[in-house]
């Protein structure tokens, strides 16, 4: 998630709550805070090499952004690991059952066999001349057409049933095939993600205290500036736009969500990514909606930003790798990155792609 991030406890508190209500106008109905103020930070404290703490910025923001990518492509992986093992599982219990009838069909035909077997095979002809109760044979033709008539259906059904099994095997190798790569590109994301994470924490270790301060400072100035230039886009009715009574369920759960750890995959209770946060907030509001922040993206109603309402979901970066929920008055409640807490962000901190709208 490509953006100018925060840094654990102090950089949440110098981003806390420092614009005056005139700045950012009237919360939106529904929201559960004014946007973050992201207010530009000073001190006096040394900076000794700005140019090495902007460049250490500017690589931080593009591992983050790394990061996310990589876990958006991981939650893609996972899902669809996650789909073909159902897929593989009911073509087993599909195999299963086709087993089941050929074994069945295969019975019957015996015994059909054994009863024609033990009627000498003779044409009906002679049968009847051998027969004892000429009247009673003749009483029973219908009943011997009929079984001929099953034996041949049966013999059919025998051999479809064959065929539909051996589809099935090729069908189930083909999904454990499908399967084993998707393991492969999941695995090959995270280790992405933990390649992507280890840097990060290499550039920060390697920051004196004065550095990290500054740091700290330039990303809040940075983010701060961004989100009034967005703000700047937008008319106080815009910001001040309500949502509706399913967006306001939506908005308490991801509200009720804020400290919980970001993870890969996440979808809660405990731990989220963006998407499973946004998912499963749309969710607590009675609305199913799909799983990644790209599948949202491409399959969810888009709206105009100068639509945008509390409920509606931010996409963010050229390849719609984050989403967020927006609560109104130009904040979002996000899972911000690998490594961070779900938090209540400024909208316009990150490069917005779109909106789109669950309900």
């Amino acid at each position: 998630m490509s953006r100018k991030r925060r840094l654990g406890t102090l950089a949440l508190t110098v981003c806390a709550l420092a614009v005056t209500p005139a700045a950012y106008g009237t919360p939106a109905a529904g929201s559960p805070a004014a946007a973050p103020a992201l207010s530009p930070a000073t001190s006096s404290a040394a900076s000794p090499s700005p140019s090495r703490v902007a460049q250490v910025e500017r690589q931080l923001a593009t591992l983050y952004q790394q990061a996310e990518s990589a876990t958006a492509a991981y939650d893609t992986a996972n899902q669809a690991v996650t789909t073909q093992v159902q897929q593989v599982v009911a073509i087993a219990k599909a195999i299963v059952a086709a087993q089941d009838k050929v074994t069945a069909l295969k019975a019957l035909i015996g015994q059909v066999a054994a009863a024609a077997y033990r009627g000498g095979g003779l044409p009906p002809s002679v049968q009847l001349l051998l027969s004892s109760d000429p009247q009673g044979y003749l009483a029973n033709i219908p009943l011997i057409d009929r079984a001929t008539a099953s034996a041949g259906q049966l013999s059919t059904e025998l051999q479809t049933t064959e065929t539909q099994l051996s589809q099935y095997g090729a069908e189930a190798t083909g999904y454990l095939q499908s399967l084993a790569a998707d393991q492969a590109a999941a695995a090959a994301d995270v280790r992405a993600i933990q390649s992507r994470l280890a840097s990060a924490k290499a550039l920060l270790a390697g920051l004196q205290a004065a550095e990290l301060t500054q740091l700290q400072q330039l990303q809040t100035a940075d983010s701060y500036a961004a989100q009034m230039k967005w703000r700047s886009t937008l008319s106080p009715a815009e910001l001040s736009r309500s949502g509706t009574s399913l967006s306001s369920v939506a908005i308490a759960y991801a509200t009720a969500q804020i400290g919980r750890p970001y993870t890969w995959g996440g979808t809660g209770p405990d731990s989220f990514d963006c998407s499973g946060l946004t998912m499963r907030s749309w969710q607590a509001a009675g609305i199913a909606i799909p799983r990644t922040s790209e599948e949202q993206w491409a399959q969810l109603p888009h709206v105009p930003v100068s639509q945008l309402r509390p409920g509606d979901l931010i996409i963010y970066f050229h390849d719609a790798s984050h989403v967020a929920l927006y609560v109104g008055d130009g904040a979002i409640i996000q899972a911000p990155h690998p490594g961070a807490r779900v938090e209540l962000s400024a909208a316009g901190s990150m490069p917005i792609l779109g909106v789109v709208r669950p309900d």
